[in-house]
């Protein structure tokens, strides 16, 4: 068997580990969505977060795994392509997978964004102050009372980006007019206008161009915006 047929295995091998990581990703968002409902309904649960926090951490682990064993395979296909000498290639990925995992340590697990977003959200679940969920999280509600919050509060907090006028996802505050931009979509529109980039919304009486500085990012409304987005899930 040639190295060009032999590398093309590989190649397929490795494509069908994309799917894998994209897989892991998904369960990650899922116990992040499991999370939030669980605790929203049982907040004092210790034993089950404790399970939920498990759970990501045996993620966070399988994708560390996943993204090192890629590594340590194109590695190795450099290094045959490079050299002319036949290599035992089963021997090239062990040294290099065990020279990859010699660096890991169980303390990086933690803090993976997806873990630490765990964490984030069941604290603020179970000691809220969020100033647009006020009253909501007073005891265990039913879904039909936890509709009915959203359904009251929405008309009250707009969730639009005024600049790509789609639901904003991190949401920041210009801290001169108080107007709230979704971060990607302002900041995109900062990187393009440069100095006239100006308030996008309509009327707003602020001449200051906006600067990536003069923006705030407002925990409250993302907290918001995070609660509305899983109901709506649910309604779906």
């Amino acid at each position: 068997m040639s190295s060009r047929t032999h590398f093309g295995v590989v190649d397929q091998a490795m494509k069908s580990m994309k799917t894998v990581e994209e897989y892991i990703k998904v369960g990650m968002e899922t116990t992040l969505d499991v999370g939030m409902d669980f605790v929203e309904h049982d907040k004092d649960n210790e034993k089950q977060i404790d399970e939920l926090r498990s759970v990501m951490k045996d993620y966070v682990r399988m994708e560390r795994d996943l993204q090192q064993f890629m590594e340590a395979v194109e590695c190795v296909k450099s290094t045959a392509t490079k050299k002319n000498e036949p290599l035992d290639l089963e021997k090239e990925l062990d040294n290099k997978l065990l020279e990859l995992k010699q660096a890991n340590k169980d303390a990086e697990l933690t803090q993976h964004e997806k873990y630490v977003d765990l964490i984030d959200k069941v604290n603020e679940m179970q000691q809220p102050d969020c100033v647009f969920c006020e009253g909501s999280y007073a005891g265990p509600a039913t879904s039909t009372q936890i509709d009915e919050d959203i359904a009251m509060t929405q008309p009250e907090v707009n969730t639009r980006c005024p600049y790509t006028g789609k639901d904003m996802i991190n949401p920041v505050k210009n801290s001169y007019c108080g107007h709230h931009y979704d971060k990607e979509g302002i900041s995109h529109y900062i990187k393009i206008k440069g100095r006239k980039a100006k308030c996008p919304v309509g009327g707003c009486g602020n001449d200051k161009p906006i600067e990536l500085s003069d923006l705030i990012e407002d925990k409250d409304l993302k907290k918001f915006i995070d609660r509305k987005n899983r109901h709506n899930k649910k309604k779906n």
